[in-house]
């Protein structure tokens, strides 16, 4: 019947408003989790259990203390007791092999757990028995961070003139101590930095964009993306902004939730935050402060209990008035619904009518954002087709500089030839040698060297700037007419006929002077390899167009 009243009262409403429909999702996710809680309370148990029977099976000293390290890490927010209980073991086992490493580190973190539990002064005293010069990076962070989260404590627990300035003083200064040792690339390491703004440099908006980019790299089921959550309320709170302090309290409320965190301080805030802002859901309020004091109990953080139990007795009291004003209403509703049927009747009409007209502007956006779509798909291929096109041109660019490179040392090798063949003229003709000269410059032997030289290297140049021209050359040519090559690295003399040609050389007598063959002889071979190909007539041109596109080469 509360439900039918208020649905009825937000058909009264002259506009329907969406706004906050984001903050009702996290609600109705936080009381989910609420429903489930004893499934996710099982399921954190039967992590522990598999853990505690591994301390069974394994008799391993080191093994035995990073187990002990890991039921910490499973009671550290989840049961106090259990946590210490586990510090103690490692403590104790550590002392027994003589382990500095895990001693420091367990007595660290049982100093922190005893200001968690309002135990400041054994805190300090636990801590002070570490000896920082074996401490490494990593627990020299733990350490003074350990020591500003126990003055914190401390600071906000005394909440006075006289002590909380100098314990603030105090945790100020150890977290400027810290920073220089927390791990940079750690995910956590937004919300340290968030941390250091807040209490060191008092920049709360400095702070934000750190704990912003927290959430953004911590993944939802993180302990600390709950902490950056919470801390990103308090910093909008303070500025006014109360959509995004109950924003982020309800996503640390939840990330504490999925974690099983016990020792949360999250949820009891949420619940103070309705009762002073929302009067309309005192009900929620009541049951989130209740939920937050069963868990100080499991937990045993009796100063949680404490602190709960001081805020409790407001949220009932009003939850009483509210549940008494509303019996009130709905035996005034009651009378008023009757009244309300028709305009009802027509308030669901008008409510179809806006759905159907949603409904059209929903399909239009989709098919909008389909066109979109489309579009950005059309635009990463023409981005895929420009990079692979540069990436061309730079092998292009590459195997041009190698040709330069080739030209220039077959320049090289001919002018040193020239000055040798030179200096042996003029030394043969100073000699009166010169019938012996003649018949040392017509040795065929000095010529079929330097055509064996010039081939080769044009082979390896030309096959380098167009690998693929040989089979292109074999499309153009008929079945039983195909050139086979003897080698990978080397043309034949049609292909080099025809590769010249492929360069702007097409006179016979040009191509003889440069394959060192008679211009008859060339002009036979272009014109048996005519008789083979597919199109006789138009052959030659179509050799001038194979290999538009550079490929890329195998080599570096």
């Amino acid at each position: 019947m509360r439900k039918l009243l208020l649905y009825v009262l937000l058909l009264l409403l002259p506009t329907t408003t969406f706004a906050g429909s984001d903050t009702e999702q996290l609600r109705q996710k936080l009381d989910k989790l609420l429903a489930h809680r004893n499934s996710l309370i099982n399921a954190k148990n039967k992590d522990i259990k598999r853990l505690k029977r591994y301390l069974t099976t394994n008799g391993n000293a080191i093994n035995h203390l990073q187990t002990y390290e890991q039921l910490y890490e499973e009671y550290y927010v989840f049961q106090f007791d259990s946590a210490m209980t586990y510090l103690d073991k490692g403590i104790q086992l550590s002392q027994q092999i003589k382990n500095s490493y895990y001693y420091n580190t367990n007595v660290i973190r049982k100093a922190e757990l005893l200001s968690i539990g309002g135990l400041y002064s054994e805190a300090v005293n636990e801590i002070e028995q570490v000896d920082t010069t074996l401490l490494d990076r990593p627990q020299r962070f733990e350490y003074y961070f350990s020591l500003f989260r126990i003055y914190t404590y401390w600071a906000d627990f005394c909440n006075d003139k006289t002590y909380t300035p100098t314990y603030r003083e105090r945790a100020k200064n150890y977290l400027t101590k810290a920073m220089p040792y927390c791990d940079e690339t750690a995910k956590s390491y937004e919300y340290y930095c968030g941390e250091y703004a807040v209490f060191v440099l008092n920049n709360h908006m400095e702070a934000r964009a750190h704990y912003l980019k927290a959430i953004k790299q911590l993944p939802s089921s993180s302990r600390y993306y709950a902490m950056a959550c919470f801390a990103l309320s308090g910093n909008y709170g303070s500025e006014g902004d109360t959509e995004k302090q109950e924003e982020y309290l309800l996503l640390s409320s939840i990330g504490d939730m999925e974690n099983c965190t016990m020792e949360n301080f999250a949820l009891q805030n949420l619940a103070m935050y309705i009762f002073e802002h929302n009067k309309d859901e005192l009900d929620r309020a009541q049951q989130y402060i209740q939920t937050a004091l069963e868990d100080a109990r499991f937990y045993n953080n009796r100063l949680r209990i404490i602190e709960i139990s001081s805020k409790l007795p407001a949220i009932v009291s009003s939850y009483q008035q509210t549940l008494n004003q509303r019996n009130k209403v709905q035996m005034t509703a009651i009378i008023v619904i009757s009244l309300l049927l028709l305009f009802l009747l027509f308030a669901v009409v008008y409510i179809v009518k806006q759905t159907k007209r949603l409904s059209l502007q929903q399909q239009k956006l989709q098919l909008n954002n389909n066109q979109l779509s489309n579009l950005n798909t059309q635009q990463k291929q023409l981005n895929t087709q420009l990079n692979d096109l540069n990436a061309l041109l730079v092998d292009t660019n590459r195997k041009r500089e190698r040709l330069a490179k080739l030209y220039i040392d077959l320049c090289a090798k001919y002018i040193a030839r020239l000055k040798k063949q030179q200096t042996l003229v003029k030394r043969k003709i100073k000699a009166n040698q010169t019938t012996e000269l003649l018949s040392q410059l017509s040795s065929e032997r000095l010529s079929e060297e330097d055509a064996a030289t010039f081939l080769s290297r044009f082979d390896k140049a030309f096959l380098d700037l167009y690998p693929d021209f040989t089979e292109e050359l074999n499309n153009l040519l008929l079945p039983d007419g195909k050139i086979q090559n003897k080698s990978n690295d080397g043309l034949t003399t049609e292909q080099r006929i025809m590769a010249l040609i492929r360069l702007g050389v097409k006179e016979s007598s040009e191509i003889a002077d440069l394959l060192f063959y008679s211009p008859q002889t060339i002009y036979n071979y272009r014109s048996v390899l005519k008789g083979k190909a597919v199109n006789k007539e138009t052959f030659e041109e179509e050799v001038m167009t194979l290999c538009r596109v550079i490929g890329k080469s195998n080599t570096n």
